[in-house]
């Protein structure tokens, strides 16, 4: 992927509680919100409920938008990545539970984020906070 390229991710917040549901490629230490990439011509609320459908093996339903992050950062490959998250809070109707390999979910306390690796991180402080609208902006 070249640099130019601009990924659009759409990513669930999921509350349990004062838990929040994040995902962690087994072996790796970073976490983030489930979701996946938008693919061209697809609707940004209908990607989320595939995405999370394919990982969590359960259906869900968006309850609206939370906020946007436009993100930017360096892969294992030293690639320089850009994407934008679209935010969205949602509900799942059975424990989720991974149906890919490569990933694991687990509920993390809200009271834990300020020390976990979730990435993008700037998703932490509105989590946590509650905020119901937000754009963080990225000067790449």
């Amino acid at each position: 992927m070249s640099a130019a390229t601009t990924e659009i991710i759409a990513r669930a917040v999921i509350r349990d509680g004062d838990r929040l549901l994040v995902a962690r490629a087994r072996g790796k230490q970073g976490a983030f919100l489930p979701g996946g990439h938008v693919e061209p011509g697809e609707p940004v609320e209908s990607a989320l409920v595939r995405e999370l459908s394919e990982e969590l093996g359960t259906a869900s339903r968006i309850l609206g938008l939370v906020g946007v992050v436009e993100h930017g950062y360096v892969d294992d490959e030293s690639t320089t990545r850009h994407e934008v998250n679209l935010v969205f809070a949602a509900e799942v109707d059975s424990f989720p539970a991974s149906q890919e390999d490569h990933l694991e979910f687990f509920w993390l306390p809200i009271n834990q984020l300020s020390t976990t690796d979730l990435r993008p991180s700037a998703l932490k402080g509105v989590i946590a906070s509650g905020a119901q609208s937000f754009w963080h902006g990225w000067n790449g």
